[in-house]
């Protein structure tokens, strides 16, 4: 099991379009400021789970289980700490996985001890993600690119969705020494947002439920 605080810029936009085109941008931007970088790729699929009156999305948090393309399952809490200038910081538990509902119900359990989760998932969030690694001023950063699609039933929503996370031990917002912050909005035109996936999902699931 292991712990931290994830600090991270988010961005997103429902346009679907253009992704190849977004991708190079991004690389572009790191060669123009000589970053050097790694570049890792993944697909995962990841079901999120709560109590039967939504009680963690209700209180920012979330508890989801991932399987990635390779079969892996890994567990992840995590709990809302401050959200200042413009980056979501939140305490962030992982722990592996066997797959079973058992086992997240006993993660959950040691997480949200007042919560009692559902074993019925009530979202879930398929996403192939491109990821940058670098070092800013001394921090490490993962600058990541995702094509996502939530999924509720019969019901599927498409967006994009970038990234620029930093892990540490404390809540942490100075960590974009280069200005990439300000490129995916006012060049890309992604969005800025506070909110978790799992919270635009629920969201999106009770805003399309009033449309039926």
């Amino acid at each position: 099991m292991s712990k931290a605080v994830e600090n991270e810029f988010k961005f997103t936009t429902d346009r679907t379009s253009g992704k190849k085109a977004i991708l190079d941008s991004l690389e572009s931007f790191l060669d123009d400021h000589d970053v050097e970088y790694e570049v890792r790729t993944r697909s995962s699929v990841d079901t999120y789970f709560d109590s039967k009156d939504l009680d963690l999305y209700r209180s920012g948090c979330s508890l989801r289980n991932k399987v990635s393309s390779k079969g892996k399952v890994k567990l992840t809490a995590k709990r809302p700490i401050c959200n200042e200038k413009g980056v979501m910081s939140r305490e962030e538990i992982e722990d592996k996985s066997d797959g079973s509902f058992r086992s997240l119900e006993a993660f959950g359990k040691m997480v949200f001890p007042k919560v009692k989760i559902q074993k019925q998932p009530v979202l879930t969030l398929k996403s192939e993600r491109t990821a940058f690694y670098y070092t800013d001023e001394g921090n490490e950063i993962m600058l990541s690119f995702d094509v996502c699609r939530y999924i509720s039933g019969n019901l599927t929503k498409d967006f994009l969705e970038i990234e620029i996370e930093f892990m540490g031990d404390s809540a942490e917002s100075d960590f974009d020494s280069l200005g990439l912050s300000r490129f995916v909005t006012d060049e890309l035109d992604f969005e800025s947002v506070t909110k978790s996936k799992y919270q635009r999902g629920m969201e999106w699931i009770s805003s399309a439920n009033a449309h039926i």
